[in-house]
Formats: C-alpha cells, sequence, structure tokens
C-alpha cells in the first residue's frame, strides 16, 4: 500500500498532520461542549438525590443518542466514503456541525433550550459525525504509506485524549465564569451559551482548513443516473470480511469487548453520582470537581497511550498481540472501576485504562488497513462499524437500566469481568492469532470464488 502518488509522501504526511490539527481542534471543542451538557443534566435537570433512576435513564438515552446513529449509517456512510470525493462529505459534514452547534447556542441564550430540542440536537450532530468519521478514516490509508498507518491512528487517538483532559476543566471554568461575574444571575445556561459558541467556530475553522486541501478518493463513481446501492454494498463488505475467518473472529470480539468497556463514559458519571459522592463528600469535593478529576485522568491516560503509540509507532509484526494484550487491561481496569468506593482507586483503574485505549486502537485499525484495499476500505469499515458498536447501544441501555434498580458499581464490575473472560478466549484462540497473515485469509476467501457486488 502506498499513498497517493500525485502527493508524494512528504506532501501526503504535510496533509494529514494540516487535516489532524484542524480536527483535533473541534474535538477540543466538542468534548468541551459534551462535558458542559453532562454537568448540565447532572446538577440542574436531575440534582435530587431521589433521582437516581431518572439521572441513570437520561444518561443511558444519551448514551443511546450517540451510540445508534454509528450502527444504523455506517453502511450509508461506507458506501458514500468509497463512491464520492472524501474531501467533500468532511466539509459538509463540518458545516453541518457548525449549523447544528449554532443552533443551540442560539436556544441557549434566548432562553428557549429544552431537553427534547437538546438531544435532537446531539442526534443530528451524531449523524455528521458519522459520516465524517468513515471519510476521515479511509483517507489515511489514501495519504499514507502502510508503516505510517499506526502513528496516524495513535495521534488521532492522543487528540482525542488531549481534548478529554482539556474537557471538563474548560467547561467548568466557563460555565463558573458567568456565575462569578455577576454572582450568579446569568446561570449556567449562558455559560453553557458561550461553550456552544466556541464549538461552532471550531467547525468553521476545520472546514476552512479542510477546503484549502487535497484529499484523494478512490476512482469508482457511479454511472449517470445510477444510485448508490448502500444495502449491496454493506453485503459486499459484509462477504469480505465472513469470507475471511480470522477477521470475522476478530470482528466479534470487539463486538463484546465493546459490550462490556465502551460505555466508560457512563459509568464515570453513574459511579461518580453515586458509588463515590461519600468520598467526594470527605474529601472536600463538590460532584463537579471528583467528576472533573475522573475524566481528566481518563484524559491523562489516553494522551500518555496516544503519545507512546505516536512515537513508537506500534507493532510491525505480530500486531494482534498489541490489540488483545490492551483489551484485557481495559476489562480488568473496568472491573476494578466497578469494585472501587474511593476516588484515588477508581482514578488509577481509569488512568490504566486510558493508556491502554489508544495502543490497542491503533493496532486494530493498523491491522484493518493492512488487510483491506484501500479502495473498498468504505465498504468493509462500515460493516467493521456496523458490527463492533451494535452492542455498544445494547450495553448503554442495559446499564441504565439495571443502574436504575442497582448499585452501578456492581453492574460495572460484572462487565468489567465478561470482557475479561472473551478476551482470554481470544488470547488462546489460533484463529484469532492468523489474522495478520494475508495470504492465509485470502486463500480463505478464494475457495468461495470471486467476490461480486451482490454477491450473497
Amino acid at each position: 500500500m502506498t499513498p497517493d502518488p500525485t502527493l508524494g509522501p512528504a506532501r501526503g504526511w504535510r496533509t494529514f498532520l494540516l487535516l489532524w490539527a484542524s480536527q483535533s481542534l473541534s474535538l477540543l471543542a466538542t468534548n468541551v461542549a459534551w462535558f458542559a451538557i453532562t454537568i448540565y443534566f447532572t446538577t440542574v435537570v436531575y440534582a435530587a438525590e431521589g433521582q437516581r433512576a431518572q439521572l441513570a435513564l437520561m444518561v443511558g438515552v444519551l448514551g443511546l443518542m450517540t451510540a445508534l446513529p454509528p450502527v444504523l449509517l455506517a453502511p450509508f456512510a461506507g458506501s458514500l466514503t468509497d463512491r464520492y470525493s472524501r474531501r467533500r462529505i468532511m466539509l459538509s459534514c463540518d458545516a453541518l456541525s457548525a449549523l447544528i452547534a449554532l443552533g443551540i447556542t442560539v436556544m441557549v441564550w434566548s432562553g428557549s433550550l429544552n431537553v427534547p430540542l437538546l438531544l435532537g440536537g446531539v442526534v443530528l450532530g451524531r449523524v455528521a459525525a458519522v459520516f465524517h468519521e468513515s471519510a476521515f478514516e479511509a483517507s489515511y490509508a489514501m495519504l499514507l504509506p502502510r508503516h505510517q498507518l499506526a502513528r496516524a491512528s495513535g495521534m488521532m487517538q492522543t487528540a482525542y485524549s488531549a481534548g478529554a483532559i482539556v474537557a471538563p476543566a474548560l467547561a467548568a471554568l466557563v460555565i463558573a465564569l458567568p456565575r462569578s461575574v455577576s454572582g450568579g444571575l446569568w446561570g449556567l445556561h449562558d455559560g453553557t451559551g458561550l461553550v456552544m459558541a466556541l464549538d461552532t467556530l471550531s467547525f468553521v475553522v476545520a472546514a476552512l482548513v479542510l477546503f484549502n486541501l487535497h484529499i484523494p478518493s478512490p476512482q469508482e463513481r457511479p454511472e449517470p443516473g445510477q444510485k448508490a446501492a448502500f444495502w449491496s454494498d454493506f453485503r459486499f463488505g459484509w462477504h469480505y470480511v465472513v469470507r475471511r475467518h480470522p477477521l470475522l473472529l476478530l470482528l466479534l470480539i470487539l463486538t463484546a469487548v465493546n459490550f462490556a468497556t465502551a460505555g466508560v463514559n457512563l459509568y464515570e458519571t453513574l459511579l461518580a453520582r453515586f458509588s463515590l459522592n461519600a468520598d467526594f463528600v470527605q474529601r472536600g469535593l463538590s460532584f463537579e470537581s471528583g467528576y472533573a478529576v475522573m475524566t481528566t485522568v481518563t484524559g491523562v491516560g489516553t494522551l500518555l497511550g496516544g503519545l507512546i503509540i505516536s512515537s513508537w509507532g506500534g507493532l510491525k509484526r505480530q500486531r494482534i498481540y498489541g490489540l488483545l494484550l490492551p483489551l484485557l487491561i481495559q476489562a480488568l481496569a473496568v472491573t476494578l472501576m466497578g469494585l472501587s468506593r474511593s476516588l484515588p482507586l477508581t482514578a488509577a483503574a481509569l488512568l490504566v485504562f486510558g493508556v491502554a485505549f489508544p495502543l490497542g486502537s491503533a493496532h486494530s485499525a493498523a491491522i484493518w488497513m493492512s488487510q483491506v484495499p484501500r479502495e473498498i476500505q468504505g465498504r468493509v469499515f462500515s460493516v467493521r462499524m456496523v458490527v463492533s458498536r451494535s452492542s455498544i447501544p445494547i450495553s448503554m441501555l442495559l446499564f441504565s437500566l439495571l443502574s436504575a434498580r442497582f448499585a452501578p458499581g456492581s453492574v460495572v464490575t460484572v462487565l468489567g469481568v465478561g470482557g475479561t473472560l472473551v478476551v482470554l478466549g481470544a488470547l488462546l484462540s489460533p484463529q484469532v492469532r492468523r489474522v495478520e497473515d494475508k495470504p492465509y485469509l485470502d486463500a480463505l476467501a478464494a475457495r468461495h470464488g470471486p467476490l461480486g457486488q451482490g454477491n450473497d
């Protein structure tokens, strides 16, 4: 796999760096906005001690609204990514996200914001993010040589984690500033409005940078008058994976582990509110301060992990261990989170989880990018997204429902133990360990004959 010949390796890396920097800024602003919204629900809408069930359900609803769009829309996003300009897709998504953030800003400042409107904005923003992520991820292989793919993925994980570190403190600062200036006259809503205005500006900046970049795309286009066959494209990607049994096993393992570990943001919220509340009080911390410590520590961990994988570049051989061992560490860390009743122990578990996350994600991305031809990555990666993330909304819904009835810590512990058992089983599987043997995978696929666009 080589970079696009019209760019050359040096120029391709420069383009990626510009794209990475502008999108990282947008990620930071979006993280700040998300943290502000979480504080709003936790400290204003459902602040009473007797509202645990309502808060747990609302956290689950927010999780569902962020997790469902990737599952439902990935086939369409992957098909468009392979058929149309990836640069135009990303530009359109940045523009739509800016309009959504602007709409929420106006509603906040006009005093007309309510929960349904806010949730609607969350859904629309997530829809735009799905198409943007599909086009962005598939652009790596068009810009960079194979040996830089893990590093590029690690840099994106670093951007995610850096945003998670800065976001809690920045959101708390922006929200508290109007209160301190006006003695509480402006309240939380105006701070939230300022956060959303900054989020709007970040999408505008990202779009302006992207407008001046050249992002190569595959040459495949639908014939004039022909509509993109979304479901046919999805079946194409599905059969590409199914014919390669180790790749399918890896996908199912990722799906199971996501069920146990992908809801860490939800775990943090309810653990902070209920499992660690007494420890916060004993340490003289408010909910906002304790919760900010937890999310910041997670971000510090993922930043460290991202820096490690970005500078190291990841394993060049046997990358499956670079994926499964971090997954095992994450599952064990989730188990410890559930058992903990003290902030330091929970923070330690979150730090370890954060460090392991980008290490596993980068190796996973490198495995998939090296096994899938770049001209069909949009379609195959859409299958990967749909299947691996399909368990996340189910997990979030189950977690919120069970946490409304049982202690959230106990629910998290059970999920962590389940994830640990899945990864241990994967480490013992000879088929999973052969997932990087491309000749073996291609030989398995060849037994079924040529893979056509509409094969069943």
